[in-house]
């Protein structure tokens, strides 16, 4: 293959790559054009479990149903280069040719009754991705029909490596995001307050089931048009405190919208930083509002508003009344540590006065 060509074959594969951090369906077609492009035939990720019997081939691969089956129930407990492997940095590339070599493999019996009798020969693996007792792994194997690789070949697989590897970091990256975010929405459908997401143009991004369910009662306080979010008592008001909410240049602040009606109701307008774990996918400003009606939304809003637990703490002995200096003596530290703590709530519940912080925090105790 020309040079020219080589490089285009590259610049593809790198971009296949990539495809696969957001689109798991993307690796098996990398996988088919990774083994032409290196002169392979075969290929598979294989899963590794330290605390199992051993490696296993996933659903992405290039071999017949029967040999992932056959490897699977019996062979990858044979497999010696698990012993190389293991061990192995994260990126590396085992060749088993030249790491275990020929003469052990003509006598190993994983290579005389597994690769042999299914017509395969060398392989090169590496290692993606390892946890603490797990790892993936990238295996390419040629045919023993099919001639070895080329030395560009060979050169083409070892400058992918680096691009394999990020690709597989990013991809568990953002499938850890994913579950991540996974978790959050169903914490947030199950809580029993009603909640809505919205942006600084009262677009509606996201709301729980009670949020839902209570839009749909008669005499609803508040009514959803063209994916906004309106009021039907204070529309403007509710407008202001959303923008202040999800302010990009100045500093966000928390609000408080009272509703009529009986029981009185509260509206709580927190924001929204764009990197709290709430806000993974959308990742700008964006403002929660939170019904007040019977349950209290504590653990969730402060969670939100990333306190730690003492600054918890200390927001809770000011919401009862007392001054920074009993909150000291209560907690047993330094005057000069809650102030520190003090100065922390202010900046993360967009409060600047402590009677601001008191009838903020006051609404997030239990």
């Amino acid at each position: 293959m020309r040079e020219r060509d080589l490089e285009a074959e590259y610049d593809r594969l790198v971009g296949l790559c990539y495809e696969c951090v957001l689109d798991e369906d993307a690796w098996l077609p990398l996988l088919k054009s990774l083994a032409g492009a290196t002169g392979r035939q075969l290929g598979a990720l294989l899963f590794w479990d330290q605390n199992d019997e051993g490696p296993h081939a996933t659903e992405i691969n290039l071999c017949e149903p029967s040999v992932i089956e056959a490897y699977n129930r019996e062979f990858c407990n044979l497999d010696p280069s698990r012993g190389f492997m293991l061990n192995r940095p994260v990126g590396d590339w085992y060749h088993d040719f030249q790491h275990y070599g020929q003469k052990n493999i003509l006598r190993d019996p994983y290579y005389q009754d597994f690769h042999i009798p299914n017509r395969m020969h060398n392989v090169s693996c590496m290692k993606l991705h390892e946890q603490l007792n797990s790892g993936i792994y990238l295996s390419l194997l040629t045919s023993t029909d099919a001639p070895e690789p080329t030395p560009e070949q060979q050169a083409i697989l070892k400058r992918l490596g680096p691009h394999l590897l990020q690709a597989a970091r990013m991809f568990e990256r953002i499938s850890d995001m994913r579950v991540e975010l996974g978790k959050r929405n169903l914490l947030l459908d199950r809580h029993p307050t009603p909640l809505w997401l919205l942006d600084s143009d009262s677009r509606v991004l996201y709301c729980n089931l009670a949020a839902q369910q209570r839009m749909s009662q008669r005499g609803a306080p508040f009514y959803e048009n063209f994916q906004r979010l309106y009021s039907r008592q204070q529309g403007a008001r509710l407008q202001a405190l959303i923008r202040q909410a999800c302010e990009h240049k100045g500093k966000p602040q928390a609000g408080w919208l009272r509703l009529d009606g009986e029981p009185p109701r509260e509206l709580l307008v927190t924001p929204v930083p764009a990197e709290a774990s709430f806000n993974l996918q959308f990742q700008k400003p964006l403002a929660l509002l939170a019904l007040l009606e019977q349950a209290q939304p504590g653990p969730l809003l402060a969670e939100l508003f990333g306190l730690t637990p003492a600054e918890r703490r200390l927001g809770e002995l000011l919401s009862l009344g007392l001054t920074p200096e009993q909150c000291a003596d209560r907690l047993g530290v330094s005057i000069n540590t809650v102030r520190s703590q003090l100065r922390s709530l202010f900046r993360k519940t967009g409060t600047e006065r402590q009677v601001e912080l008191v009838g903020l925090i006051g609404r997030l105790r239990q």
